[in-house]
């Protein structure tokens, strides 16, 4: 892992992509070396305090190595609308850290739990913490009814004292990497049954996408929807084009689940998760567990 004092400088006019993915910045190619990482990777970026994490979509020759382009989105993700100097660190989370230690420091940790075997089912939660409440909490439900299945989960979870860690934490889900998260690194090549995203959006329903096939998703709908009778809370497949929709390939919910494909991604609004967030998961566990095969015990010779 490496810092590097950087010098944060505006997009260039041709690099659309900066101006609109609040998440993204660009390095220089010799800093790229010098930090040892690459293109795709995230980093923080750390100004007066405020910290956040970005997602290198790109790397630009600059007349010094220590120049890093946003766009003007990105630096307001730090406070600021203007160029400044700050710092880059390699290392985006801080795993070693207690939940509660986390919490007070303000900081993002990456957690996991399985036997090693857990091939037929994995649940993640990227936005857990204060970024999509209870989303984390959904993960570890449905893995603690389904253990015996072969489940296990991946999570992440961010904080920050005063508010705004959704801000400061978040990656988008096509963008997260697994060389920036050494416990996904550990599970991302093993060929899951089923892969399932807990996540939080702003719209007061709950939507279920991904590349799953169209009767898992039905089923699934109308498992949560018998769960929610009586709140007057709509349940949705997402058609073809919606932007919480799930069904890019390099969303990580559906790259687990390669090469089955059988990657689900679950949208709730805030109220939604505040209120009915367990008996959200147990609705995902019921249909899981009557998918799931129970897989077959390792034995040493």
């Amino acid at each position: 892992m490496a810092t590097a004092e950087v010098s944060i400088r505006v997009a260039r006019a041709t690099q659309h992509d900066l101006k609109s993915h609040r998440e993204h910045c660009s390095l220089d190619p010799r800093l790229l070396t010098e930090l040892g990482c690459k293109v795709g990777q995230q980093i923080r970026i750390l100004r007066d305090g405020r910290r956040a994490l970005f997602t290198i979509s790109g790397s630009s020759r600059e007349n010094s190595p220590s120049i890093v382009r946003m766009g003007l989105t990105g630096r307001r993700r730090l406070d600021t609308e203007t160029e400044f100097t700050g710092q880059i660190d390699t290392r985006i989370l801080r795993s070693e850290s207690s939940d509660s230690a986390a919490k007070r420091g303000s900081e993002f940790v990456e957690r996991s739990a399985g036997d090693g075997r857990e091939n037929g089912l994995i649940i993640i939660a990227p936005h857990g913490g204060d970024l999509e409440i209870h989303t984390d909490d959904q993960a570890q439900r449905v893995v603690a009814r389904l253990t015996g299945l072969g489940a296990g989960y991946w999570l992440c979870k961010g904080y920050l004292q005063g508010g705004g860690a959704l801000d400061a934490w978040h990656i988008t889900s096509s963008d997260i990497h697994e060389f920036s998260f050494p416990l996904l690194g550990s599970v991302i090549g093993r060929p899951f049954q089923f892969a399932v995203a807990f996540h939080g959006f702003d719209r007061p329903e709950v939507l279920i996408g991904g590349l799953a096939s169209e009767s898992l998703k039905f089923d699934i709908k109308g498992a949560i929807k018998i769960a929610l009778s009586g709140t007057g809370i709509a349940v949705w497949v997402a058609g073809p084009g919606d932007i919480f929709g799930g069904d890019d390939q390099r969303n990580i919910v559906n790259r687990l689940a390669a090469p089955s494909g059988a990657g689900i991604q679950i949208e709730q609004g805030l109220t939604v998760r505040k209120n009915h967030w367990p008996e959200i998961a147990d609705a995902v566990a019921a249909v899981l567990e009557a998918r799931l095969t129970i897989p077959t015990p390792v034995t040493d010779y």
